[in-house]
């Protein structure tokens, strides 16, 4: 397949969807010298924003979060990526479905001839999933 996959920590904390919210955010962690693999989120403007993050170190973030008020939920993603030749991700997607691995959720993005994304399936398929990303 040519792509490259790593299992990842995740963190989800919910911020209010007011502007600057997820500035300071990101100021703090700046402070904190937290550095992040990938940071997405929305909001629907009636509740709070979600937003995801991705650290380099999860017990920094670990830490980081103890020293605030913010709650965050961990979880597991799987990070692939690889060279961006047209098809790779869809390849990828095309397999990981012929093997009955359901995916919950997608972030990803190419550039520069290459394609990186997280991916998110049920705890049971993770040694599945794993599998058939090693071959």
């Amino acid at each position: 397949m040519g792509a490259s996959w790593q299992r990842r920590t995740d963190f989800s904390i919910e911020l209010p969807d007011q502007p600057g919210t997820l500035a300071a955010l990101a100021a703090r962690f700046r402070q904190a010298d937290v550095h992040l693999l990938g940071l997405w989120g929305s909001g629907e403007s009636t509740g709070p924003a979600t937003f995801y993050c991705v650290p380099e170190s999860p017990e920094q973030f670990r830490n980081f979060i103890a020293s605030t008020d913010l709650k965050a939920r961990e979880g597991s993603a799987f990070y692939v990526g690889g060279e961006s030749r047209g098809d790779a991700l869809v390849e990828t997607l095309d397999r990981i479905g012929q093997a009955g691995i359901n995916l919950h959720a997608i972030q990803g993005l190419a550039q520069d001839g290459v394609f990186g994304c997280f991916v998110w399936a049920d705890e049971e398929d993770w040694p599945a999933l794993e599998r058939l990303l090693s071959e």
